[in-house]
């Protein structure tokens, strides 16, 4: 079969989680003998020959064996707003035709949703991977504008209220519709996490019931063969991989680790701060004078084995909703035991005392409590190794896709997934969380 896979942003310049799963996806659909094609966004801006009739600027390259089509405007349209955007339409329904594409799989619809309801009205069966929570909030993370955890839209009252003062009750409320149409154009709607389907659910999207939880799984080539370095109770390593963005929770990290003066810890940040150089250089400061940690800039995907072999435990100090972090699976599937914060899907996937440990989110003096721990008994490390359970393997994660499309083709409806925990008790404390800056 002929899929196609959609993206708001993707490589080579954009690397994060969501753009992983799709080049991951990609590339094994067509290890099994399927032709891919990923529709992209270009926000580069590299393309200079005109799509006609849609007037965007076209850029098709190669990445990594996937051919690649990306698009831009000859400006920027309001992204968070408009979710059918008329040229994005045209030329994503010229390329499924010209493509002759028999089912259209969109992993982010920012920027893109246009495409959407392109296949949609081509009559393609379309499946919808929802990855963070941009359909309920036009900041896609759930974080208010003053860095509070935000419960969810309430029909635009907080977005007015904390997000974007003086906006009308009646722009937000066509934004839900136009999220509301987006997701009845899909056949399948999916989450990596539980507590993605309980957040929607939580604030009654019309199409909450119909998401199926469908974890994503990992490229276990990229940490074949890794031994990991002997556990060296005088020299305990703690790895950050990820971005140095706020949302990140960075900031946290650095804070609670200098709280710990434990000779016998180490700390390694590997990250680049893409528009966040502020925040990085304040990052920066706030751990300088600390021999202990070390800033080793960004990283290559396919030199993850080299990073997680440096390591003893990874931390996710997430200020945010975090849906599945692709590096917790990561250090999951290396034998990496983590440290994150326990809130959303972080909590889902890090059991407290099994396979890493849990802190109160934001809380830098809870994190410290937790290194302190790790610091005083250095040998939890082996015990919480002993307690992973290795997540799915990309392999598999493909195989069940391969099976969800061929039924949406036979005309079927997707498969029935497990419930959703319930994160009302979680929400309904979230005005009161805020990790300042």
């Amino acid at each position: 079969m002929n899929v196609l896979i959609g993206v708001h942003q993707f490589f080579p310049h954009h690397y994060a989680g969501t753009e992983r799963y799709v080049l991951n996806l990609a590339r094994q659909l067509q290890h099994m003998g399927h032709g891919v094609h990923v529709l992209t966004y270009d926000m580069g801006r590299r393309g200079k020959q005109r799509h006609e009739p849609s007037g965007l600027y076209l850029h098709e390259y190669d990445h990594e064996g996937i051919a690649v089509t990306a698009l831009h405007h000859p400006e920027f349209p309001d992204f968070d707003f408009e979710m059918r955007d008329a040229r994005f339409y045209e030329a994503a329904r010229a390329l499924m035709q010209q493509r002759e594409i028999d089912l259209y799989h969109c992993a982010h619809p920012f920027r893109i949703g246009g495409s959407v309801f392109a296949a949609r009205d081509l009559g393609l069966p379309v499946v919808l991977m929802l990855t963070d929570y941009w359909l309920l909030c036009p900041m896609g993370i759930l974080r208010r504008s003053d860095n509070v955890l935000c419960e969810g839209p309430d029909a635009g009252t907080n977005c007015t209220r904390h997000c974007y003062a003086g906006g009308s009750r009646d722009r937000f409320e066509a934004r839900a519709a136009q999220a509301e149409a987006l997701a009845g154009a899909a056949q399948a709607i999916l989450s990596p996490s539980r507590f993605l389907i309980s957040v929607f659910r939580y604030n009654r999207f019309p199409h909450a019931h119909r998401i199926r939880h469908a974890p994503h799984g990992f490229d276990y080539s990229l940490v074949r063969d890794l031994h990991g370095h002997t556990l060296d109770p005088e020299a305990v390593t703690l790895g950050y991989i990820g971005t140095i963005q706020y949302h990140k929770g960075v900031h946290v990290l650095v804070e609670g680790f200098r709280k710990v003066e434990a000779p016998n810890l180490r700390l390694k940040v590997w990250g680049g701060s893409f528009h966040e150089k502020q925040y990085e250089r304040k990052v920066r400061a706030s751990a300088a004078g600390d021999p202990r940690i070390e800033f080793l800039g960004p990283y290559a995907h396919d030199a993850l084995r080299g990073v997680l072999e440096q390591v003893d435990l990874v931390v996710v100090p997430s200020v945010w909703y975090e849906n599945a972090p692709l590096t917790i699976t990561s250090a999951l599937a290396a034998g990496v035991p983590v440290i994150a914060s326990d809130i959303g899907g972080m909590a889902e996937f890090v059991q407290d005392g099994v396979n890493g440990l849990l802190f109160a989110m934001g809380n830098a003096g809870d994190l410290a409590r937790r290194l302190a721990q790790v610091a005083r008994d250095p040998e939890l490390v082996r015990r919480l190794r002993d307690g992973i359970t290795p997540p799915p393997g990309l392999e598999e994660e493909a195989f069940r896709m391969e099976r969800l499309y061929r039924g949406l083709l036979d005309g079927g409806e997707a498969p029935r997934g497990a419930g959703a925990q319930d994160v009302g008790a979680v929400v309904e404390g979230a005005e009161n969380a805020r990790a300042d800056p």
